[in-house]
């Protein structure tokens, strides 16, 4: 089964092994890692502010705080490294003085996008 193509134009595939699904990219196995970059939570937020003051107005109003990050999925063929992804988090995706991250394996399989319109 074909999926989306990525950025650079090559096709991701997905492959069954024993009843598992694989993402592939030209044949090879990866594996995605996923980092989330957040504020610290002393650091002021003015993104989740003007959220968290919009959503009154769309008739939400049991949300006490917003804090807005960024989700950066890395891709390694093979298995995943978590601590290549770290020192990736730590030297260029994350500020370590004003940002927080974490790193995790994603499991699921596919390109779904959940919550979406």
């Amino acid at each position: 089964m074909a999926g989306p193509k990525t950025p650079q134009g090559k096709l991701c595939l997905l492959a069954t092994l024993g009843g598992t699904q694989l993402r592939t990219h030209s044949g090879v196995p990866v594996a995605r890692v996923v980092v989330d970059v957040m504020l610290k939570p002393e650091i002021l937020d003015p993104q989740g502010q003007a959220v968290a003051n919009a959503l009154p107005k769309l008739g939400v109003a049991d949300v006490s705080s917003v804090r807005i990050g960024r989700r950066v999925e890395i891709e390694f063929n093979g298995e995943p490294d978590l601590d290549r992804a770290r020192e990736i988090a730590d030297r260029l995706l994350a500020n370590p003085v004003i940002e927080d991250f974490t790193i995790r394996v994603d499991d699921a399989v596919g390109d779904s996008q959940a919550g979406s319109s």
